[in-house]
């Protein structure tokens, strides 16, 4: 209808266009294909130098240029949308990692120690078990297990000397608990001076700590020891002890002396 009504219109502009000529010549009759061809002229022409008016026709380059961008956010929306959905099935690790995704081990240094809690927690002893650091001794021998129907004795060999620490071990949990360190495999070290780490010898002594396995009535408390042989030199000037446990990947370290 529009197209319509532009044609008439301009065909009357123009017939009038021609009435004001000036010309006394009387305008001949046009038939009406003559009539239609002169107004589609007339409104082709002042389309073509009207202002306003813009083309509805486009480059394809620009159409080619809107698709290729309309699919490049598409393509970013889908991978958010995939990253997203894959890191909220993903459960979170355990422990910390460095910026390469690398597991590293925090070692907590505020007590010297690296297992965070106590040696009774390490070594896994029922609730109410205390293990008691009592005092340590140096000596060339060292005689036991009298207090549990038996004598044994051990001696250091050459140039070298003892370093027994002796520790208490007490049952409040309220009833019998087992203790097994053996089983555990659990190692059982031990600095001096801060020089070279010893690991405790294992004996058949039945206080050794490193092979205890029995089971504790409620409120019983027992004697233990742990046996180190060092250089007798470190023996006789001894400035720091520094007792370090370690199992399955895990550690425990806490200064005596």
């Amino acid at each position: 209808m529009k197209k319509r009504f532009g044609l008439k219109t301009a065909t009357i502009a123009f017939a009038a266009a021609l009435s004001m000529t000036g010309c006394g010549s009387q305008i001949a009759d046009l038939s009406d294909e003559q009539t239609r061809q002169v107004g589609e002229y007339a409104a082709f022409t002042m389309l073509r130098y009207d202002a306003e008016h813009r083309s509805r026709l486009v480059e394809y380059s620009e159409v080619v240029a809107a698709d290729e961008a309309a699919a490049a956010r598409a393509e970013r929306e889908r991978e958010r949308a995939e990253k997203e959905a894959a890191e909220a099935q993903t459960p979170p690790r355990e422990g910390t990692y460095d910026s390469d995704g690398n597991q590293v081990e925090v070692v907590d240094v505020s007590g010297g120690r690296y297992f965070e809690g106590t040696m009774e927690d390490f070594l896994e002893l029922s609730n109410g078990m205390l293990l008691t650091y009592k005092d340590y001794e140096i000596s060339r021998s060292y005689e036991g297990g009298s207090d549990f129907g038996g004598s044994f004795s051990l001696d250091a060999t050459d140039g070298k000397t003892l370093l027994i620490l002796h520790y208490s071990l007490y049952n409040g949990s309220g009833a019998d608990s087992e203790v097994n360190f053996l089983s555990d495999n659990i190692a059982f070290k031990c600095k001096v001076n801060n020089e070279v780490t010893n690991t405790a010898l294992v004996t058949m002594l039945p206080e050794d700590m490193t092979t205890l396995q029995t089971t504790m009535r409620d409120n019983e408390s027992r004697d233990l020891v742990l046996i180190y042989e060092i250089g007798g030199s470190v023996g006789a000037n001894i400035d720091s002890i520094v007792l370090r446990l370690s199992k399955t990947g895990s550690e425990f370290e806490k200064k005596l002396l």
